[in-house]
This record gives C-alpha cells, sequence and structure tokens, in this order.
C-alpha cells in the first residue's frame, strides 16, 4: 500500500471509539475515541466518569495518570496502523517517560480532554520515541516523551 493510500485509509478510522485499536479493556482502558490521526501522529479524547476507578472522590483522576492517557494514545495509533494493514495490535509496552509536566493536580469528573502524540523515531525492531500532550479547552495541561516498545510492525514490503 503506498504511503497515500495508508493515510486515507487511516482518515477512515477518525470517529472510531478507542477499543478497536487496544488490547485495554473496561475498566482500564481510558481513552474513548480516535479523533484524528496520521502516519506519524494520533488524537484522542475522552471524558472522565464519576465511576472511573482511579477518581479520587471530590477531585477527579491524578495529574500522574495522564502519562496513561499518553501511551494509550500511543498504543491506539499503532493499533490503527496495525488495523489498516489487516493485523491485530500489536503488543506494546511503555518503557519510560522524559520531562512529564503535568499543570493541574487531576484530571476532574465530567471534564473533556484530549491526549496526542507524534512519533519522533520508531525502528524496525519495535523501538519508538512519541512527544505526548494533554489538551483541555485548547490549552496544553499536560506533556511528556514517551519511550515505548512494541512488537514490531508486519508490512507489505
Amino acid at each position: 500500500m503506498n504511503e497515500q493510500a495508508f493515510s486515507s485509509a487511516l482518515q477512515q478510522l477518525v470517529g472510531s471509539t478507542a477499543d478497536r485499536f487496544v488490547l485495554h479493556r473496561e475498566p482500564m482502558l481510558f481513552l474513548d475515541r480516535l479523533t484524528a490521526i496520521g502516519p506519524e501522529f494520533a488524537e484522542c479524547q475522552w471524558q472522565v466518569r464519576e465511576d472511573f476507578p482511579l477518581v479520587v472522590p471530590g477531585k477527579g483522576v491524578p495529574g500522574y495518570a495522564g502519562i496513561e492517557y499518553m501511551a494509550q494514545c500511543v498504543a491506539v495509533h499503532s493499533g490503527a496502523r496495525a488495523n489498516v494493514r489487516g493485523v491485530n495490535p500489536p503488543l506494546g509496552l511503555l518503557l519510560g517517560t522524559r520531562n512529564y509536566e503535568c499543570r493541574v493536580p487531576y484530571f476532574e469528573v465530567g471534564g473533556r480532554f484530549k491526549a496526542g502524540c507524534q512519533e519522533l523515531v520508531r525502528d524496525s525492531q519495535g523501538m519508538g520515541s512519541f512527544a505526548c500532550r494533554i489538551e483541555a479547552a485548547g490549552t496544553i495541561i499536560a506533556e511528556a516523551n514517551l519511550a515505548v516498545f512494541e512488537t514490531p510492525e508486519e508490512t507489505d514490503e
């Protein structure tokens, strides 16, 4: 599949639920929906629900959980790429985080958020690095670079 056809096929996935592309399931599926995607980036949205297991009553989901929101966005990106190629989502591991900065102590219940990831590097052995962010109402409230490992992609080449 050429690059243009691949990008076009990815665009057809926008609006899909996140569970279509990852191995996570309730209650540990953090994201709701894929909102934008390309060969090297993805954006996903979610709303914090009162019954989510990590919610601290009266406060929301602790800010440190932002790392997992970002990591699941990376997983959705990889899973969507695999979906277009007709293969199962890859197994992935979060290896580490650099410079995680979260400007809010909690992701409040009822709040709507967007996680984004931009691929910085990916090698043929499955190692990758992504610049990630979380936004609320168009303002960046968390940022980090994530190092990940995933089972290498199957390609047509």
